[in-house]
């Protein structure tokens, strides 16, 4: 499995912080996992983002950045045509997660997009927002989300089962309450 995290000081914020995600990723995975690195698009150094990969056979992207950075990265042939993309950010525009999903699946139309649990929150403008607050540095020695920490509370239940219960499935369709 493939896990990309932006490189701005609010998410990865440190070396420490880094290194900390890579010892995470592989307690949650129980896999062997690469060291981080620059990504690359079209042969080209990326130092928006860095990426590591975990050794257990899994087809699909995990992916801590900004929304905009995710629609960005999902943009991408060799993230869309996974089996899944784990988007651990905000929806906070009323339905972009349903629209990220419906991009990825113009290409691959077997995509499931799993999404952070949100929080309502008020923006500046007075405008609320469905939003993934990455706090709680605690036992892990970087900033983690609620969904992460559902994770890795439920690894033992397995990579994918884990995903199922501590982050949401995106539906293709508009439900009730979307």
């Amino acid at each position: 499995m493939r896990w990309i995290i932006g490189t701005g000081k609010d998410i990865a914020v440190d070396s420490n912080q880094v290194r900390a995600r890579g010892e995470y990723i592989h307690l949650v995975t129980g896999a062997e996992v690469s060291a981080w690195d620059f990504i690359q698009v079209d042969g080209q150094v990326c130092k928006e983002y860095l990426c590591c990969n975990s050794n257990d056979g899994i087809d699909g992207t995990f992916i801590t950045a900004h929304i905009g950075d995710v629609y960005k990265l999902c943009s991408l042939r060799e993230i869309y045509i996974g089996k899944f993309v784990v988007a651990n950010t905000c929806i906070w525009e009323r339905m972009s997660h349903k629209k990220l999903l419906s991009n990825m699946m113009s290409f691959n139309r077997g995509i499931e997009l799993w999404f952070a649990k949100q929080e309502l929150s008020v923006d500046s403008n007075r405008i609320f927002r469905q939003s993934t607050t990455l706090n709680n540095i605690g036992r892990f020695g970087f900033q983690t989300s609620l969904s992460e920490r559902k994770l890795f509370t439920n690894r033992c239940k397995g990579l994918m089962e884990a995903i199922r219960v501590s982050f949401v499935r995106v539906s293709p369709f508009i439900l009730l309450g979307d």
